[in-house]
């Protein structure tokens, strides 16, 4: 039954009135009244504020427009003055940074080309300096400005060369007439370095050597054309020299050319004339080459060389002739004293087999050699007259520079059997002498007297008995020096040099100088007194032959007893 009033089945109703139905649509309409009053009270305020903000911006846009400013787009980037003008092909310094803009205004980058000149611009305009290298893998120095150099430049002390294009160098390059060598990183070498198969060596300012260069010790020869290392035969300055695989100068060796040896010495030149090698002596032409089988004369001597170029020493027979050769290899002449005998040589060095009778011996009295010091001179002669008139003899050791002032002096002691020896040439103390030195004070000396009387001297005599282990093994000849010592030349009296002979004993070697008066006027004193007391006064190989005695070269003696 349906009660009016009240609620059927899913509606209300109230005086027929569906009350439900209605209360949502009031709640509706509420609803979206609200949205609404909301939409028109703060839209417009957002719209205002939006709106405002775009006329803002345009206005500080249009109020920008009227500056200077940058315009960037895909092309770039321009700049741009308040008054519309664009910078184009041109430099012009921007905030204090200079930038180069083309045709078109725009900034550009990589190389640009203005008034002649090169420059290269990094990604953002600006001007790069130092090392760049570009997209073709070349590498270019630049200055502050961005321009390439060209020619040598100095970075972190090494030197580059730039080409005229400012293009790196590398390999081999010639500069003003030399040649360098530029490493792969372009820097300047220094030291050894190839080309071609050649080797070649640059100083330390990278310069190509030529000519002579010492290095670690040892000498190269660089060719002078091409600076080229020279290996085997050279001839420099008119010289020869031999350089080894390697190309250092080969010193101290023998080495042949041609089929002949030569020796080269330190120096690295061909030696000639003796040289001494192993403790052989060898002879050695004046080209340089080695002297064959057979005679050889040097400095007034003979002597036989055999068929390797060393000196003979000893006896030597020829066909039916006999000649004895000293341990230096010289000829000898004159009596000798071999094994206990006495043997006298012909000048031309053949043993006269029936001379033995007019040695001197030693049981045929007592001997002395007398001896004479820094002649000649103007009372050599006398001296010698003295001698000859009581048949004796003596030993001259003599200085060189005064041999060519006597040459009569000279050849009357040689064909008296005197004994031409050597006081050196200017009478320096040999023991201050290198090797050379001592060689030439002895062989200058040797050469004045064989200009004289066609050989030099047997014995030297160092000044002021002084020598040492150099003089010892490069004088040649048997050094001579005194057991009696007259003192003529400090006291210049006859009667004091006299008194000093006259105490002399067998055997004795007495030490007086032919350049003073008092001593020749001693030595008429000394010599018939002498004589009277049954002395016989020989030269000294006499004395050393007659005693036994066989005198060395590089040897020093005293008395011969």
């Amino acid at each position: 039954m349906n009660v009016p009033g009240f609620m059927t089945a899913g509606h209300i109703k109230y005086k027929g009135v569906n009350v439900m139905k209605n209360k949502k649509k009031t709640a509706g309409i509420l609803l979206l009244t609200c949205i609404l009053g909301a939409v028109l009270i703060f839209v417009p305020k957002y719209i205002f504020t939006a709106v405002k903000t775009s006329m803002d911006t345009y206005s500080n846009k249009k109020e920008a427009l009227k500056e200077d400013h940058w315009i960037y787009n895909d092309s770039g980037r321009k700049f741009v003055y308040h008054d519309g003008v664009v910078i184009k092909s041109t430099w012009r310094e921007v905030d204090g940074t200079r930038y180069y803009f083309d045709d078109e205004g725009y900034v550009k980058t990589g190389w640009v080309t203005d008034k002649g000149k090169r420059y290269y611009l990094k990604e953002n305009g600006t001007s790069a300096s130092g090392w760049v290298q570009t997209e073709g893998e070349s590498w270019y120095f630049l200055d502050e400005n961005g321009v390439p150099k060209t020619g040598w430049v100095k970075n972190d002390e090494k030197w580059y060369y730039l080409k005229d294009d400012g293009t790196m160098s590398t390999g081999w390059i010639d500069v003003d007439g030399k040649s360098y060598y530029l490493q792969e990183d372009g820097s300047m070498a220094s030291g050894w370095a190839e080309r071609d198969g050649n080797r070649y060596y640059l100083d330390s300012s990278g310069t190509l050597s030529t000519g002579w260069k010492e290095i670690e010790d040892a000498w190269y020869y660089f060719r002078d054309e091409d600076g080229a290392m020279m290996i085997g035969w050279i001839t420099s300055d008119g010289t020869s020299f031999f350089l080894d695989s390697d190309g250092k100068m080969v010193t101290n060796a023998w080495e042949e050319k041609d089929g002949k040896k030569y020796y080269l010495g330190e120096d690295g030149k061909p030696q000639t004339g003796w040289v001494t090698v192993d403790d052989k002596r060898y002879y050695l032409n004046e080209d340089g080459t080695l002297a064959g089988k057979g005679w050889v004369k040097d400095n007034g001597k003979w002597y036989y060389l055999k068929s390797d170029g060393t000196a003979k020493t000893g006896w030597l027979q020829i066909g039916k002739d006999w000649y004895y050769l000293n341990k230096d290899g010289s000829m000898a002449t004159g009596w000798i004293t071999v094994d206990g005998k006495a043997y006298f040589l012909k000048d031309n060095g053949v043993w006269d087999s029936k001379a033995a009778a007019k040695t001197a011996a030693a049981g045929s009295g007592p001997m002395v050699a007398l001896t004479f010091d820094d002649g000649p001179g103007q009372y050599t002669e006398r001296i010698l007259d003295t001698l000859q008139a009581n048949g004796a003899k003596a030993t001259f050791f003599m200085l060189g520079k005064n041999v060519p002032n006597y040459p009569d002096a000279v050849k009357k002691m040689d064909r008296m059997g005197c004994e031409l020896a050597n006081h050196t040439y200017d009478h320096v103390s040999l023991s201050s002498l290198d090797a050379s030195g001592v060689q030439d004070e002895v062989n200058s000396t040797n050469s004045n007297i064989a200009d004289i009387v066609g050989h030099g001297a047997t014995l030297v005599r160092p000044p002021y008995g002084a020598y040492n282990s150099t003089t010892k093994a490069n004088v040649g000849l048997p050094m001579v020096l005194w057991s009696v010592d007259t003192l003529d030349w400090k006291t210049r009296d006859a009667q004091s040099t006299y008194d000093a002979v006259m105490a002399a004993q067998d055997g004795d070697v007495i030490l007086m100088h032919d350049i003073h008066g008092p001593t020749a006027d001693a030595v008429d004193m000394i010599v018939p007194a002498l004589k009277a007391k049954g002395f016989q006064m020989v030269t000294v190989s006499e004395l050393a032959a007659a005693k036994g005695i066989t005198l060395d070269g590089g040897i020093a003696y005293g008395a011969i007893r």
